[in-house]
């Protein structure tokens, strides 16, 4: 049986070099949640391109800082996916074709009604010399575990999915079975959510909250996200009741600024609230595209609350489908907060809904005039047919920042005028 040792810190290496540019490094957040839970610190994070020499320098130097590695991505069957090779290299060990491995990958292939294999994904069923096969449960790549320098490192594939099936059900049971108790500390971490405030003032005004809880053996980061500022507290287990004290106080502190804990975003946050309070919803957008619609039905259930998005983007769709007036768009313009009211009317009238919400600004770069600058939007709630609601914002950015800012205020701002109505 191997001895077992103090694990602790841990080094994830992410090898891929699309994570430098197409696509966003998700696992080190799956790792930092999964590997807390049970105990572990994630203390360095390696993205490296599909080079040899860069994931050998990359494992190295997590194995000389740390207690363990977990390598993701370059398991693959393609020309770029060299991480076995590398690490087959590194402890200097062979490549042997596994024939279980094999049968798995073709298991797989079964699963999804794929007759015939590609030849190249024979690739994937090479183990490293001595390596323990760990089981890929989701895809065609299995994973690895061998030792190097008495300490384990991990192998396993990159998409997100199989990365953290394979970190609970294979790298969790190994790590907890061969280190000693000193190190199953175990921490929670939760997220509290304030919209529509600068970062700055949530600091401020959560200083002494913060030191509170630092002084307790808590971390506390912030994060300001497009129209949000994200708190997330991480405490050990045994002092969790901390968490209820943390959001009554951010409760009190920003009131309907407020959206909840567990990392809630304003669109669930607005959902959330129109469920139990059994109302409905449509929107009419022009300059946020359906943005807005968008970012509500990426959330599982929302058709119980929404019933979709009128996107009349020129003045002629806003004229036959939300009967906005020719008089007011030629008075007023299309920015304007008249026209934002009957954009309103219109979607409520349209959408037979409780209520709805009305976007319309200038994202530029054109369009702008000295009284009507790049970044203004006026949005309107209709709450009866004759009650509204207003509020003009002003955002800065490129076009693509001012969309989302702008949908995401008009989603807040529906929130609030909910809140405000007591509807």
């Amino acid at each position: 049986m191997r001895e077992k040792k103090y694990i602790n810190k841990i080094g994830l290496v992410c090898v891929g070099s699309e994570l430098f540019s197409h696509v966003a490094n998700s696992n080190i957040h799956i790792a930092t949640r999964v590997l807390e839970s049970h105990g572990f610190e994630v203390n360095h994070n390696a993205i490296v391109h599909d080079n040899f020499e860069n994931i050998i320098k990359a494992v190295e130097f997590c194995l000389i800082n740390g207690d363990a590695v977990i390598i993701s991505g370059g398991l693959g069957p393609t020309f770029d996916d060299i991480t076995r090779e590398a690490i087959a290299q590194l402890v200097n060990k062979r490549l042997i074709f596994s024939m279980d491995a094999w049968h798995e990958i073709q298991e797989r292939f079964r699963e999804r009604k794929i007759s015939i294999i590609p030849d190249r994904n024979k690739k994937q069923a090479m183990i490293i010399e001595g390596a323990k096969r760990l089981i890929n449960k989701l895809g065609t790549a299995p994973g690895m575990m061998l030792d190097y320098m008495e300490k384990p490192i991990f192998l396993l594939p990159g998409p997100p999915v199989e990365f953290e099936e394979m970190l609970i059900s294979c790298v969790v049971p190994e790590l907890l079975e061969n280190t000693c108790s000193a190190s199953t500390q175990r921490y929670i971490r939760k997220g509290f959510g304030i919209a529509g405030e600068p970062e700055a003032v949530v600091e401020e005004k959560t200083d002494i909250l913060r030191e509170e809880m630092v002084c307790a053996g808590g971390e506390w980061t912030i994060l300001a996200l497009p129209y949000l500022i994200e708190l997330w507290l991480k405490l050990p287990v045994s002092k969790q009741s901390l968490f209820d004290n943390v959001e009554f106080k951010l409760k009190e502190i920003f009131k309907d600024s407020f959206l909840g804990a567990n990392g809630i975003s304003i669109p669930e946050s607005l959902l959330i609230l129109m469920k139990n309070k059994k109302l409905s919803c449509c929107f009419a957008e022009s300059c946020t595209g359906g943005l807005a619609g968008h970012l509500i039905t990426e959330i599982p259930g929302s058709s119980y609350c929404f019933n979709g998005s009128i996107v009349a983007y020129s003045n002629k769709l806003k004229k036959k489908f939300l009967k906005v007036p020719k008089t007011v768009l030629k008075k007023y313009g299309a920015v304007s907060e008249e026209t934002a009211i009957a954009m309103a009317k219109g979607a409520r009238k349209y959408g037979r809904t409780d209520v709805s919400l009305a976007i319309t600004g200038i994202a530029g770069p054109s369009g702008a005039t000295a009284e009507k600058p790049v970044g203004l939007v006026w949005m309107a709630v209709a709450i009866t047919n004759s009650k509204f609601k207003t509020r003009k914002f002003y955002f800065a950015g490129k076009r693509t920042t001012i969309k989302l800012r702008a949908a995401l205020a008009g989603i807040d701002f529906l929130r609030r005028v909910i809140m405000e109505s007591r509807l």
